[in-house]
């Protein structure tokens, strides 16, 4: 038996066993895709890993997809003996046809190969070798195929296409899906733990930020505090008619990822005023962006009612003051102004005590 890595050395006599393969630019490129489809199996375990569930089930079927199209190039051959072929497809599955049984030899392309199939009364067999890329001439794929058919005394003849319209409309819709899921429903760069994504873990208590403020004020009212797992902070004083509330938002597979839910709950305003709401004005220097709006209160006993928004990575903070109205103080400033002063210090404290990373 003669063992050729590129194809027989022809002429050969049809006594002589032959062993085909495919040629080594294929097995070039196949083991770069091999490696690449390793480095996407690698991919997907990270992506397991940051719970990007279904990037991670994606990108591992692309992984093991391009891994197993390279099989019957790293492993498939043909050996072709007196009596017929023992066709290897890959590494486990070898069939044999014998030159009798065989019907008919045609040339099968596929997108960027083409093989040779051979068809008998009971199966019709995709050989692993002789092979070659469409677009370059191989004079030892044409050898092979000439020795083929010397061996089987059949012509090869050109057969139906591999590539197929069917086969086209498949893969395109695959990757359009994926490329849906990636992009809409759950892109894997917005979870938490991609490379150079800054979020916050935690939110701080919100009453050690108010805390020291009420004590100025003279309060000995306790405060109302709520903390909650969902990322929630809440405090207030209800007799100073001052509180405070952080909100953490989290990556949740189908509701993208935290900083961008904290950006759309800023915009929308909720609890706190929206950007674009009347009076709005933006405070900057306060976190990752702040608006301040300030209006009326309904009780004529209080002065105008402070309320700012800000948000910090993937923090939304919210604080609302309305002190009792007492006129201008000795030096002509309005309360009103104190508490517009006062709520922008104890909201830049807020900000400051968020961490990012």
């Amino acid at each position: 038996m003669e063992s050729l890595p590129d194809g027989p050395v022809l002429p050969a006599s049809e006594s002589d066993e032959v062993v085909l393969r495919p040629p080594r630019t294929l097995r070039y490129l196949a083991y770069a895709q091999a490696t690449a489809g390793t480095l996407l199996i690698l991919a997907a375990a990270y992506a397991l890993w940051i719970q990007a569930i279904i990037p991670a089930a994606c990108i591992a079927f692309l992984g093991v997809t391009a891994i197993a199209a390279t099989l019957s190039i790293l492993f498939g051959k043909v050996k072709l003996g007196p009596d017929g072929l023992h066709n290897n497809k890959d590494s486990v599955g070898q069939v044999y046809m014998a030159w009798e049984g065989i019907t008919k030899f045609e040339r099968r392309r596929r997108l960027w190969t083409e093989g040779i199939g051979a068809v008998s009364p009971a199966t019709s067999v995709t050989l692993g070798a002789p092979i070659r890329l469409r677009f370059h001439r191989d004079r030892r794929f044409d050898a092979a195929v000439a020795d083929l058919s010397k061996r089987s005394g059949r012509e090869v003849k050109r057969g139906r296409s591999l590539l197929t319209w069917r086969y086209v409309f498949a893969h395109v819709a695959i990757l359009s899906a994926w490329t849906f899921v990636f992009v809409t429903f759950d892109p894997i760069w917005h979870h938490q733990s991609w490379p150079g994504r800054v979020e916050a873990s935690a939110v701080p208590d919100a009453c050690r930020v108010l805390v020291p403020a009420a004590k100025q004020m003279a309060t000995t009212e306790k405060p109302l505090s709520v903390r909650d797992p969902s990322g929630r902070s809440m405090c207030r004083f209800d007799t100073i008619s001052l509180s405070l509330e952080y909100r953490l938002h989290k990556y949740a597979l189908g509701r993208d990822g935290g900083i961008e839910q904290a950006e759309q709950n800023f915009r929308d305003g909720f609890p706190g005023p929206a950007p674009d709401a009347e009076g709005a004005r933006p405070l900057p220097g306060i976190g990752d962006e702040a608006t301040l709006v300030t209006s009326a209160h309904r009780n004529p006993g209080r002065a105008t009612q402070v309320q700012i928004a800000a948000r910090k990575g993937n923090v939304t903070i919210w604080l609302s003051y309305t002190p009792r109205r007492e006129g201008k103080d000795s030096a002509g400033r309005d309360s009103a102004d104190e508490a517009v002063a006062l709520a922008e210090r104890l909201v830049r404290t807020a900000a400051d005590r968020v961490v990012l990373g």
